[in-house]
């Protein structure tokens, strides 16, 4: 049995051998380049992950969008994706994949460990040399201005936009969608992506991160030859403003399409994960809406029978975030869940929480811990999280000490602080009446 997994069986039998996150050590390349090294024994499938820090405060109002289109093109117009019907990753065994969030883009990736160094081979050259092409930007265009067309037609996309508005100010970028409007998409162009690559994107802003069984290789030489000949290149700086509060609380209803199920979204503005309360927001998040025995879904789901499932939760962002009530409800019983909701609420600020129940879901979150970071996957994409956000990976181990030091009086104290059930902006998209009593005094948007 490695090393790893022993702690994971020895903290699921509750023996006194403490789960530490997997440890990493940090090198750093002559062209500012930086690698997050993960050694997990036993793990022969590796997970590398790649954080761009390139924030999408850099767009404005006419190329909004253009971040998560060189995120998409940059996996289009990789050398090794344009080498062959079946290309240098494909023989390896390895994927790749592109993504993006108001903190730039992340490329993730897996394959055999022993191939990393093939894998590094067919990486360096997508993320340094950026050779966008006409027809790869006209495809992107058509995908991303399609997903926006389409936002009308989805209750989940379209709450989710509608929510983000109605919390944040509109001046702040994490009020508006990464990946663009249907107005930018009419404006922006293949040049502006290549010169927002050449200005914003250099070696200096990447974040490598691998996870496997390092021990069959010698991965740091791997990523010196794979990343190390590229220069340093002079990049502007990326202004990156904390997102903004839009104020008072309102309601954002749209009619839908139809059908049974409502989607609903509640909220407010909320704090990040470098907030002292913020184990507490964790922990209450699970308390109220992360199982089918949840405070709120005992009430929507098993008491009343009018929804399939609700989520609760608190989204950091790199300052700041939201606590967030999402899920479909009856669209003829929507008043009744957002009161419902709000009562559910009231009750935890007022009566407190049983202590009994929250020892039992504080204590599983800290057992849990070990099972859901078993995998190169879990651990990068960690990982990755927090390079974007500038905070070091100490910083799960001192969560999780925190989460399990946690008392209910403390986590009662810091919920009061955050939430406040008469003011949180609503979002709905389906079956509803607007004139609601429930919500007669928010303003309408």
């Amino acid at each position: 049995m490695d090393r790893l997994s022993a702690q994971y069986v020895a903290n699921r039998m509750n023996t006194a051998v403490p789960w530490r996150f997997p440890p990493s050590r940090a090198i750093r390349l002559d062209n500012g380049l930086t690698a997050r090294l993960v050694d997990m024994p036993g793990r022969f499938v590796a997970s590398v992950a790649v954080v761009i820090h390139l924030p999408t405060e850099i767009e404005g109002p006419q190329n909004q969008g253009a971040v998560a289109a060189y995120t998409s093109m940059m996996l289009s117009d990789a050398p090794h994706a344009r080498s062959s019907s079946v290309s240098e990753v494909a023989k390896i065994g390895a994927v790749i994949t592109t993504g993006c969030d108001h903190r730039g883009p992340k490329v993730m990736a897996d394959c055999p460990v022993t191939e990393v160094p093939r894998l590094l081979n067919a990486l360096a050259p997508m993320l340094m040399r950026f050779e966008p092409t006409q027809q790869s930007f006209e495809a992107c265009r058509q995908r991303l201005a399609a997903e926006r067309a389409l936002e009308v037609h989805n209750p989940s996309a379209l709450a989710n936009k509608l929510f983000s508005e109605s919390v944040l100010a509109p001046t702040s970028r994490y009020a508006r969608p990464v990946g663009g409007t249907t107005q930018s998409w009419q404006a922006l162009t293949a040049e502006d992506i290549a010169e927002l690559y050449h200005a914003y994107v250099g070696p200096h802003q990447m974040t490598v991160i691998i996870a496997g069984d390092l021990g069959l290789l010698d991965v740091e030489a791997a990523v010196r030859e794979s990343f190390g000949h590229y220069p340093r290149r002079e990049c502007a700086q990326v202004a990156d403003e904390p997102p903004r509060p839009n104020g008072r609380p309102r309601l954002m209803w749209r009619a839908g399409h139809g059908g049974e199920q409502t989607r609903l979204m509640m909220g407010c503005f909320a704090i990040d994960r470098l907030d002292t309360r913020w184990p507490s927001a964790r922990v209450a998040a699970e308390l109220l809406g992360s199982g089918a025995d949840s405070l709120v879904n005992a009430e929507l789901r098993g008491r009343l029978g009018i929804s399939y499932g609700i989520d609760v939760r608190f989204v950091p962002y790199f300052s700041g975030g939201l606590f967030l009530v999402a899920g479909s409800v009856a669209g003829t019983h929507t008043a009744q869940a957002i009161a419902t909701i709000r009562l559910v609420l009231t009750r935890l600020l007022e009566d407190g929480v049983e202590p009994q129940l929250f020892t039992q879901v504080r204590n599983h979150m800290a057992a849990d811990a070990a099972e859901t970071y078993e995998t190169t996957l879990a651990v990068t994409q960690q990982q990755a999280e927090l390079a974007s956000c500038g905070i070091d990976v100490s910083f799960i181990d001192r969560h999780l000490n925190e989460i399990k030091a946690l008392e209910p009086t403390r986590l009662e104290d810091d919920f009061r602080s955050l939430i406040d059930p008469r003011r949180l902006d609503v979002a709905v998209v389906g079956q509803f009446d607007p004139d609601a009593s429930e919500l007669a005094d928010m303003e309408r948007a």
